[in-house]
């Protein structure tokens, strides 16, 4: 019998949102740009500096002018010019 393997493919969409970043452990908030998400996760531009690795908040500014969209996410990655994230789903209070 063969094994059947399963690959998960989720679509990149193109944006171009502002966000805030807060790895965990800060106080402040990071000002960064969305560039691309999927269901899976989202690449950020780069603020300048190094981000840490790991657990993190994201807040996204909606397009219609309510309160911001706040996901829970791990930063997995960071080179040249963009941060990448794992989300994980919405923050719990």
């Amino acid at each position: 019998m063969t094994a059947t393997v399963f690959r998960r493919s989720f679509q990149r969409h193109h944006t171009a949102r502002e966000t805030r970043l807060r790895p965990k452990g800060y106080r402040t908030w990071i000002r960064t740009s969305m560039i691309d998400w999927s269901a899976a996760g989202a690449s950020l531009s780069d603020p300048g500096y190094e981000i840490p690795l790991g657990l993190a908040v994201l807040a996204i500014s909606p397009v219609d002018g309510t309160s911001d969209i706040q996901l829970s996410c791990e930063v997995i990655w960071q080179k040249e010019d963009k941060i990448g994230l794992k989300l994980l789903g919405p923050v719990s209070h």
